[in-house]
């Protein structure tokens, strides 16, 4: 796979911002993944009746079994398509949700909830719906934590391992056994993808491993038709903390809940000087323990068990705001509203604002006619000191008026925080072009990283100035 990753382009590049890795890395590692498990699961299946006096008993595929690999191979093939070409982000919804649909179809659906025996939940016409959250958000977590060398398999290694004991210790032999499977393919897939890494799992891996961790720990975690939510959830505790505090983080932060960033638990860690093998295997011993005690709460009881499941929690998530996966100032004040009732700017800071803002539209000209626009507006949208929601706009124009009518077809519209020195309001940028709909997610990621770079730039020399003019 090493070899047809580089003949058919599937590489990942550096290109020294989202993507920090030395060379260009092959890709497609979820197809050896999934051969494996198909390969493995087919010879089980064949020589499935030397296990029948054995003491795990017959391997019986039943048609959940069946779902899960039909739905890991659509997962396979739309994170293959993105691998070897760019899919939009609500293409791969669709896919993770029919990939979901067909394991849901097959059987596998969570109809109640169980708190240590404390209460229980019945999901009632919300079954489905919480069971399709429940294994998109799983892919869709594993796709997260995939942004170090090693993380998400070793991740994903430990998380099989822990599935398989309490299958085994529950009864659930046939989910043990393909967790064993899984927990082999990756393991054969961890030794080349170990820092300095030779392949990636890329998307068509990070979401198969999702799919199929968050499918099996409903299989396994699942006892007379109740489901251990706080067991299930400390097994794959990591990557849903990490996802979740993303989710926040961008959601505070104005940002797409799909903008890539460097607020990864695992990139904090980094941030501590720590190798990233050292973070890989912290980070898989923190999955170790975690588990560790999801399969104690599972065999434990009453109202201690969930106070003591629940200060877990709590503690996992204050570790990843100290460490700094959120700013949970920027979180209340986006929660409270604070960014729409504060005072912009004073009147005496009004024209050093304006100023800042004639200089940083000035250096954005430039890379509009890069990348081939033919118009841009950006609005800043504030209080002012009288209360009253105010608003500015710039905007720069390259084709002919008569052609103005045919843009608001192809129009890219972004709403993001915009900070300057003296204030910090909430800018919407309209990009649009003649010649077609402009929706390339990393190109515009990047006219957004220029945007930034050039006002932290102009703020500097402003208040450089301003200091001399002081002098």
């Amino acid at each position: 796979m090493l070899r047809l990753s580089r003949r058919w382009g599937a590489v990942d590049k550096p290109d020294g911002d989202l993507k920090r890795h030395r060379h260009a890395t092959a890709t497609l590692g979820g197809i050896p993944l999934f051969l494996a498990l198909a390969g493995t699961g087919l010879w089980l299946k064949i020589t499935g009746i030397s296990f029948s006096q054995g003491v795990i008993g017959r391997l019986d595929w039943d048609l959940s079994q069946v779902g899960l690999l039909v739905g890991g191979f659509i997962i396979l093939l739309m994170g293959a398509r993105d691998d070897l070409r760019h899919v939009m982000p609500r293409n791969k919804l669709v896919f993770q949700v029919l990939a979901a649909m067909v394991v849901i179809a097959s059987g596998l659906v969570i109809n109640r909830c169980g708190f240590f025996d404390v209460f229980e939940l019945p999901l009632g016409l919300l079954a489905v719906p919480f069971t399709l959250f429940w294994l998109v958000g799983s892919c869709n977590a594993f796709n997260f934590i995939d942004g170090m060398d090693g993380l998400a398999t070793g991740i994903g290694v430990v998380t099989s391992l822990l599935l398989a004991l309490l299958g085994f210790l529950t009864g659930e032999y046939g989910a043990a056994i393909l967790s064993m499977m899984l927990a082999g393919a990756l393991s054969g897939v961890l030794f080349f993808n170990v820092r300095p890494a030779l392949i990636f799992l890329g998307d068509s891996g990070s979401q198969l491993i999702g799919l199929l961790l968050g499918a099996l720990t409903i299989k396994i975690a699942t006892t007379s038709g109740v489901f251990a939510l706080p067991t299930a959830g400390l097994l794959l505790s990591v990557p849903i903390m990490d996802a979740f505090l993303s989710i926040l983080r961008r959601y505070s932060e104005h940002e797409s809940l799909i903008r890539g960033d460097h607020q990864h638990i695992h990139h904090c860690l980094r941030r501590c000087g720590l190798r990233v093998n050292i973070v890989s295997l912290m980070l898989c011993l923190t999955v170790l323990v975690t588990g560790g005690m999801g399969i104690v709460f599972w065999f434990t009881t009453g109202a201690a068990a969930g106070t003591a499941a629940m200060a877990l929690v709590g503690l996992l998530l204050y570790l990843g705001v100290r460490l700094g996966c959120l700013d949970s100032r920027k979180l209340l004040d986006r929660l409270a509203g604070t960014y729409r009732w504060r005072k912009l700017t004073s009147p005496g800071k009004t024209s050093h604002g304006k100023a800042e803002l004639d200089v940083f539209w000035e250096r954005m000209k430039p890379l509009f006619e890069q990348m081939h626009l033919d118009r841009a507006i950006l609005t800043l949208e504030g209080v002012g000191v009288e209360g009253r929601t105010q608003y500015e706009t710039y905007q720069w124009v390259r084709s002919e008026a008569e052609q103005m009518a045919e843009l608001l077809a192809s129009r890219w519209t972004k709403r993001f925080t915009f900070n300057g020195s003296d204030d910090h309001r909430i800018a919407t940028l309209r990009l649009e072009s003649a010649e077609q709909l402009r929706r390339d997610e990393e190109r515009v990621e990047w006219l957004l990283k220029q945007i930034r770079h050039n006002m932290r730039l102009v703020t500097s020399h402003q208040q450089q100035h301003r200091e001399e003019v002081k002098v």
